[in-house]
């Protein structure tokens, strides 16, 4: 089973009027011409209906439109799934070796292919999978292959940042095994989950069938590309091969209705084509999804075919999303940048959208910021200064120069991909209300994250007595802040690495570390997958090589004891 993609073009000629200009001359060909003009310009004034309009692929669009084809190639979105190739797999497929809790799994070459092959405890086979796809190529790649006719994750992914193997239970936010271990745990199917973001015209294909349901996956192209937002382009590419129609473009203001441009929507339009895998949704029906896939086109209301997931939304009954969001209803957790643009204030009383900051094209690949959202070298102040005069020192005090607007009013409060990231949520940090009352079960607003001290050794509290996102962004915080006692940051990162019961923690907090103690980490064997006795003899070795104030023992048990043990399910 290949996932198909459906790049034909079609065979469309010139036009009656563009063949009368090529063969008249004088008056004719101008009064010709000036005819064929008015047929343009009436076109360009009709609206179109995208929906069930044929994909071409970014490789036509490439033909006139080179230099949006060569930024977009640049863009992690152009490889977020990737056919398998000597280009496109970052992994070392050397015959490295991963072991986890007993199982191992070798990544190797047979011939051309990409082979992930598992053996249990004792060493005999379990699995063997020919790699298919890739997902990712930046912080981590993940491999797809095909088994009983459907595409699924393998439970290994390369960690591209530090250069190594990981399992997959060491990216979401699950804790250890109690017992045993079960080396499939994050084996996901791709034809219905993976398949919706991470492709263009996604169409899962599910069919019944004699010996029950089956998929035929579909895609027009792998990967994000061009027609992902700006719509299936089989009419534009047709029509604009005629000259005419493409120098009133060009020499005009008119708006090409057989294509969509994001900055030429109105602000929720705009969003709305990123909100639609930037913010995980719910349908009242999802069957008309898996079975001839999204019908969402850019410059829809995305409303149309589905709504946001909230803290308070149900499914069967119960409100089973509450743990993605804080208290406060903000999200906390990644793929849902969309609900935080909602909620912000930029949003509802202006004209804030995704594309004010962020762009496909000629913005830097790592966060994909346009320039013009960067003021003296800090990423967002370009946007904020649009519309706001600038920070004032009644409220801003020492801090006018020294951070950006987006460190306090989008602190890194969301988990993904074993990082703390931005809220897109834009707020108001209120630091006179945070000394003083410091919650340990709470959202931390920018001061906290910075000012760990504060509110009775707040950021202490939350590293080993908070939730599991809690850990992950404070842990994360312990190696940003400048604002704390470097060695006590040490040790409470130190303490982390050993004793917090998840893996994604325990990585963030060695990540952290290794940014306090070397600006160039070299990765050292740290494994945050490993078993409690490896590991805490690792901590150990680099403890004695790292100077830190160790953490107070019975303190920390204590807040271990009351930690919350909650596995956030993620969406995967």
């Amino acid at each position: 089973m290949e996932p198909t993609q459906t790049t034909d073009l079609p065979s469309t000629g010139l036009s009656p009027a563009l063949v009368a200009i090529a063969l008249g001359a004088g008056g004719v060909t101008i009064a010709v011409g000036w005819h064929a003009h008015g047929e343009v310009r009436a076109d360009l004034a009709t609206e179109r209906d995208l929906h069930g309009e044929d994909f071409v692929g970014s490789s036509v669009c490439r033909r006139c439109h080179e230099d949006h084809h060569e930024s977009w190639a640049r863009t992690h979105h152009r490889r977020m799934t990737q056919a398998v190739s000597e280009e496109a797999v970052v992994g070392a497929f050397d015959g490295s070796e991963l072991e986890y809790r007993g199982w191992t799994a070798t990544m190797a070459r047979d011939g051309d292919d990409f082979v992930v092959s598992v053996a249990d405890a004792n060493g005999s086979p379990v699995t063997r999978d020919r790699v298919a796809m890739t997902i990712g190529s930046r912080r981590i790649q993940q491999y797809v292959a095909e088994r009983d006719g459907v595409f699924v994750r393998l439970p290994v992914a390369w960690h591209i940042e530090e250069g190594r193997w990981m399992h997959m239970n060491g990216a979401f936010l699950t804790p250890d095994p109690t017992e045993g271990a079960d080396f499939e745990r994050h084996v996901t199917r791709w034809n219905d989950n993976c398949v919706f973001c991470h492709n263009v015209g996604p169409n899962p294909g599910l069919r019944d069938g004699p010996d029950g349901p089956r998929f035929e996956t579909e895609v027009a192209e792998l990967g994000i590309a061009c027609e992902a937002c700006h719509g299936p382009g089989a009419e534009h590419v047709s029509n604009n091969r005629n000259p005419i129609r493409r120098y009133a473009l060009h020499l005009g203001d008119d708006r090409d209705p057989t294509v969509v441009n994001p900055d030429r929507l109105d602000a929720n339009r705009s969003a709305d084509v990123c909100g639609r895998c930037h913010g995980q949704r719910k349908t009242a029906d999802v069957r008309p999804f898996l079975r001839r896939g999204d019908p969402f086109v850019p410059g829809d209301d995305l409303a149309r075919f589905s709504e946001p997931l909230w803290r308070d939304t149900e499914l069967n009954g119960e409100a089973i999303f509450a743990a993605r969001f804080w208290p406060s209803g903000t999200p906390r957790l990644t793929a849902y940048e969309y609900q935080g643009w909602l909620q912000s204030p930029c949003t509802q009383e202006g004209e804030l959208s995704c594309t004010t900051c962020h762009g496909m094209h000629g913005a830097d690949p790592e966060g994909q910021v346009r320039e013009s959202a960067i003021h003296e070298g800090r990423l967002g102040d370009g946007a904020c200064i649009d519309c706001h005069e600038g920070p004032g020192t009644d409220d801003h005090g020492a801090h006018d120069f020294a951070v950006a607007c987006v460190d306090c009013h989008m602190p890194r409060v969301v988990y993904g991909v074993v990082a703390a990231h931005r809220s897109h949520r834009v707020s108001e940090p209120a630091v006179r209300d945070t000394q003083g009352r410091a919650p340990v079960h709470g959202e931390p607003n920018a001061c906290l994250l910075c000012h760990l001290d504060w509110g009775e050794d707040w950021g202490e509290r939350a590293l080993f007595g908070g939730d599991p996102v809690e850990r992950a962004v404070v842990a994360a915080a312990w190696g940003r802040s400048s604002a704390v006692d470097e060695a006590t940051a040490r040790g409470h990162l130190l303490e982390a690495m050993a004793s917090d019961p998840y893996p994604a923690v325990r990585r963030i907090a060695f990540r952290a570390l290794r940014a306090r103690i070397d600006d160039a980490p070299a990765w050292i064997t740290f494994d945050p997958t490993g078993g409690e006795r490896e590991r805490r003899a690792q901590v150990a070795a680099l403890a004695a090589e790292t100077e830190h104030v160790p953490v107070d023992a019975e303190r920390v048990g204590a807040l271990r004891a009351n930690a919350e043990t909650l596995a956030i399910e993620i969406g995967e």
